[in-house]
């Protein structure tokens, strides 16, 4: 970490460019329907660009942009026209700059080679296709201009999966169906696949007013995407973000894959791709991104920007903290923690096991050795694990235990029945599968049992480290405490945000209120149904008087600072929340952590090759850059995380401590979190919330875990 030729950079190129340089036509446009303003003017933007042959025009709330004059304005008007440099005290100037710098820098590449668009470049061209999927590289990019007039650009690159065969081969097979996503290889648009139209693509359209061949060789001039198809191929209809339907020649798109759909198979040939080590990402990473922006004029970069330390930030190490366990041991690492003291906070287990019926025949003795050795391992931690044998309640049953319909009705009898306490779910995979969903909502979100699943393939190879995690995972959803942090955190109490948004609902919910020894004070999971992403003064009131009385109830006093740690943008009303912590005279800091990025941090030791350390941080002012973990280079390179101050008294060195140190407060795995568990458990407990898999009130279960 020392020494004069260390070089730290973040993806994060500063342009030598200022905004004085850059001279804009800024057009202000009529006043309309404030509500759809935005959907308004875009539409405004994207007729504009049609009639004026360019790409290169863009918009935001009430001003249009463009490098050129716009000649052509159809059935649009304006009321202002300016040709200067934009306002950087303005906040609305900055952001149209931005968006038409990335526009323009889109627009310059080479269109057979990299599919520009949404803020993505993407290599037509798959690094490697196995089993008819392919793999294409993508870098992702941003533009960020600060109040000072400076131009930065932000990068990172990750993959994407999607079949190597078009919509129109996927058709002839059968293999497209409606609600499947799609994407268009061309311009990185991602759609749903909605329909197959009776049309052709040589007949007009209502939509385009003329034929999809028409329209890329008369109105976008873009004959090259068109001219080898066939005309008779049908028009296929698919969905944008908005509802909206768009009409295209289906040989245009492909079908987008998460990684989650991939079969195990394309996961194993092709984890060498996706799955780079630092130096290799890296190294790839800036070579491509100065192609990319080489191609235009309008910016101007020198790489001695790229190291950090030319961009005002300093570079600290943050040292891992020291854990407590049981016995007054302390250890870095709970592993060897668990087993030299057992945990912090321990009391007797008694859980009940829900194993698939055919197992008491086949399996019997691999489950009995199971258990033999999950409560060996947990009576040498200091918690006496008693299995309960209510099995009698349903192995018997005469019901299809695969259909969801009659295993349903089964569930509704058993959590009133019989099984009240902490459940393990053994099954094999699919199995388990078919399974989750029923027995999340069922006993979790209607009943308030907590219920873990271990595979029986799982089950079969489980040495220490699987059974130790297994066994974190019940504790973690009993209440039991295996280890806390051994010395203070800089906050009293910490309180993490999060809306979640699912199939159209929005949820906020409240991480179990943190104690300043990274202990979990209440599991109880406060959530209410949110309009949007910023989350309403009552909720937060709610959330305030909550975590207040959590915190007196275990330490029977006031906290005198609560920081709030806000996953994702904080949108909320500080000032409301002002008022509340002032009358209850409490001091409180609001803090950012974005765990999206679309940034890399790296360093070179004298020239061995770019590599990741864990604790790394860049300051500068409130503004830091993290990097909480350091994996395995056949897993990947680190993703550091963001931390934004918004308001408060503590350091931003002392807000990084803690949460760097929080992160290692995830006691429902060996593993390390990347964030800190306040952000972490408010994301998976308000996500379970929409998914009906959390109770109104938890107790102590921390049932996301």
């Amino acid at each position: 970490m020392t020494g004069t030729n260390t070089h730290y950079i973040l993806t994060e190129w500063e342009s030598e460019t200022n905004t004085n340089e850059l001279i804009v036509h800024l057009y202000t446009l009529p006043a309309r329907n404030v509500f759809e303003q935005h959907n308004e003017n875009g539409k405004a933007c994207s007729d504009l660009r049609k009639l004026n042959k360019s790409h290169v025009i863009d918009f935001f709330e009430h001003l249009i942009a463009s490098w050129q004059p716009i000649e052509h304005w159809g059935e649009y008007s304006f009321i202002n026209h300016e040709t200067r440099a934009i306002d950087v005290t303005i906040s609305t100037e900055r952001t149209i700059l931005e968006r038409l710098l990335l526009r323009t820098i889109e627009n310059v590449q080479p269109r057979n080679e990299i599919a520009a668009g949404s803020r993505k470049f993407t290599w037509l061209k798959p690094e490697k296709v196995v089993q008819n999927i392919s793999i294409h590289r993508v870098i992702q990019c941003d533009v960020n201009i600060s109040a000072a007039g400076v131009i930065s650009v932000g990068f990172d690159l990750n993959h994407s999966f999607r079949t190597s065969e078009s919509v129109s081969d996927l058709m002839k097979a059968g293999a497209i169906l409606k609600g499947d996503r799609v994407i268009d290889k061309y311009n990185n648009m991602h759609y749903e696949f909605d329909e197959v139209s009776g049309d052709t693509i040589s007949d007009v359209v209502p939509e385009l007013r003329q034929s999809v061949i028409d329209y890329f060789v008369k109105e976008r001039k873009q004959a090259w995407k068109v001219d080898k198809l066939d005309p008779k191929m049908p028009v296929v209809y698919v969905k944008m973000y908005n509802g909206q339907r768009s009409a295209y020649a289906p040989a245009m798109l492909q079908k987008e894959l998460t990684f989650e759909s991939l079969p195990p198979a394309v996961v194993r040939q092709t984890s060498e791709v996706y799955k780079q080590n630092a130096n290799l990402k890296i190294a790839t990473l800036l070579e491509e991104i100065q192609n990319i922006l080489r191609r235009t004029d309008k910016l101007q970069f020198s790489k001695r920007k790229l190291l950090v330390e030319q961009s005002g930030y300093d570079v600290t190490k943050i040292e891992n903290p020291i854990l407590s366990f049981g016995r007054n041991v302390t250890q870095p690492q709970p592993k060897y923690g668990l087993e030299k003291g057992g945990v912090a906070f321990g009391q007797p287990l008694a859980i009940n096991l829900l194993v698939y019926p055919e197992f008491f025949e086949t399996k019997l003795e691999a489950i009995t050795a199971f258990n033999e050795k999950l409560c060996a391992l947990s009576s040498k931690w200091g918690v006496p694990l008693t299995i309960l044998k209510k099995s009698g309640a349903y192995k018997n049953k005469s019901i299809d235990f695969t259909n969801p319909h009659q295993f349903a009705i089964l569930l509704k009898e058993l959590k009133d029945t019989a099984f009240k306490e902490l459940t393990l779910v053994i099954a094999t995979e699919k199995i388990a599968g078919m399974w989750y969903d029923s027995i999340k909502k069922e006993f979790g979100g209607s009943a308030a049992v907590p219920t873990q699943f271990v595979t029986m393939e799982t089950l079969q190879r489980a040495d220490d480290y699987i059974l130790g995690n297994i066994l974190l995972g019940l504790y973690a959803k009993s209440g039991i405490q295996p280890w806390v942090l051994s010395s203070p955190l800089a906050s009293d109490c910490f309180i993490g945000l999060d809306v979640s948004h699912e199939a159209g609902r929005h949820s906020a919910g409240i991480v179990q209120v943190v104690g300043k020894d990274g202990r979990v004070l209440s599991s109880r999971a406060n959530t209410s149904t949110e309009a949007g992403e910023k989350i309403r003064n009552d909720t937060m009131r709610q959330i305030v008087y909550s975590a207040v009385d959590q915190y007196q109830r275990h330490y029977g006093e006031m906290p005198q600072h609560i920081t709030f740690h806000r996953d994702g943008f904080c949108r909320e009303d500080l000032n409301s929340l002002d008022e509340v912590m002032e009358s209850l005279n409490v001091d409180y800091d609001m803090v950012e952590v974005i765990k999206k990025t679309n940034r890399r941090m790296a360093l070179n030791v004298d020239r061995q090759g770019w590599e990741t350390k864990q604790g790394v941080c860049y300051v500068r002012d409130n503004l830091a850059y993290l990097i909480a973990t350091n994996p395995h280079p056949r897993v990947g390179t680190a993703q550091p995380i963001k931390i934004i101050k918004k308001k408060g008294s503590l350091s931003i060195e002392a807000i990084i401590h803690d949460i760097y140190h929080l992160s290692f407060m995830h006691i429902g795995s060996f593993l390390k979190c990347r964030l800190p568990i306040t952000t972490y458990y408010a994301d998976l407990s308000s996500t379970f919330f929409n998914r009906q898999w959390l109770p109104i009130d938890s107790g102590e279960a921390l049932h996301f875990v």
